[in-house]
């Protein structure tokens, strides 16, 4: 009978609250009737049938009210189908209410006017579901038309022609929410698909394409909610490129750029799977979140970081150690209760000792 909200398209959202609505118009236009008939001292039994039906309508619509309410703070929807049922069920109770006020020679216009003000908040409300509508609207329909024609005077003939009118009005406002519908989803759409480039664009680095500090740090909480262990080891290995000044000082900083771009695709192409996170930290700085690693997994990436680099052979005139680019690697072991920070400020440590000692090389904490 219900729905998980998770599961729910924003039809339905839009649907219980045109429902919520609805029902707040049949309170509304049952009491009146009921308090019209109660007050004008209507004895005729005919009528009085009208005056119970309209008094179930008010009570069984605070009820649907109350109930919606429930579900709503449950997060679940009611069933299509059942909402369906429902709806069909009210078109039935008017569509005999009109028959009522026919069967005791009620003036004419009264019935139809009735009808269309029922009909009007039907369209409205469930302009969504054409199903909705036909369960709601066919019911009153056959009634008011039927008991028309069989009238069969000229005066009511007139008055049927009036009534095609205003449902002319009433069903071509669907079509106008429908679009207006339509415009608004392509709009939301527009607006996430704006959203998600925006964030993208965020958390993203405009030179590499890598991961920035900023992600770095939201992807670092996300996934280390959950307490460190020793089968859950976290490291995080800092890289340097080495003597990158001297690089951009003897090719200019256009070319360091592209060299950088070349060392951040050789990090990238290094890392393990898809949990580990290459980003670039800043200037010549980059990093590799690893997770769920261990101390051999940890220096098998940066022999393989080293490898590529060395793979591609990008000239440095500038360095002291080699004639092409190299880079120096620290790694660190996250421990329970430590902060990124701590984790940064430890695996940085573990670069000064890796450019100390001559650079082009790798340093591991112990610990």
């Amino acid at each position: 009978m219900l729905i998980d909200a998770s599961e729910a398209r924003k039809e339905f959202l839009v649907t219980r609250t045109g429902v919520i609505w609805f029902l707040i118009i049949n309170v509304v236009l049952s009491l009146y009737l009921v308090m019209h008939i109660f007050f004008q001292s209507r004895s005729e039994s005919r009528i009085s049938v009208v005056f119970w039906l309209c008094l179930f309508i008010s009570i069984f619509s605070i009820w649907n009210l109350a109930l919606t309410e429930v579900i709503r703070r449950s997060g679940y929807f009611v069933k299509r189908h059942l909402l369906l049922a429902n709806v069909f069920l009210y078109g039935v109770l008017w569509a005999m209410i009109i028959h009522a006020l026919n069967f005791s020679h009620a003036k004419n216009e009264l019935t139809i006017l009735l009808s269309l003000l029922i009909i009007f908040p039907a369209v409205i409300a469930f302009h969504l579901s054409g199903a909705m509508i036909i369960a709601f609207c066919f019911p009153v329909l056959l009634v008011t038309i039927g008991e028309t024609i069989v009238a069969g005077t000229e005066a009511n003939y007139f008055v049927l022609f009036s009534y095609f009118m205003a449902l002319a009005v009433i069903f071509s406002s669907r079509i106008v929410l429908m679009e207006w519908f339509r415009k608004s989803e392509e709009s939301e759409k527009q607006n996430a698909r704006l959203v998600q480039k925006l964030t993208r664009l965020a958390d993203r680095d405009s030179l590499t394409g890598m991961a920035n500090k900023r992600y770095l740090r939201e992807y670092f909480h996300a996934r280390t909610k959950s307490p460190v262990s020793e089968h859950n080891p976290v490291y995080l290995i800092m890289i340097d490129v080495d003597f990158f000044k001297y690089f951009n000082d003897l090719y200019g900083h256009l070319a360091g750029d592209e060299c950088l771009m070349q060392v951040a695709k050789c990090i990238k192409d290094a890392v393990r799977n898809a949990s580990d996170l290459a980003a670039r930290f800043g200037g010549e700085e980059f990093c590799v979140l690893l997770l769920a690693s261990d101390r051999d997994g940890v220096l098998t990436v940066c022999e393989r970081i080293q490898q590529k680099i060395r793979l591609a052979a990008i000239e440095h005139g500038g360095s002291s150690i080699s004639s092409h680019v190299t880079v120096s690697q620290g790694a660190a072991q996250l421990h329970p209760g430590e902060s990124l920070d701590e984790l940064i400020s430890n695996a940085d440590e573990q670069l000064y000792l890796s450019k100390k000692t001559g650079r082009n090389r790798i340093h591991i904490s112990e610990r």
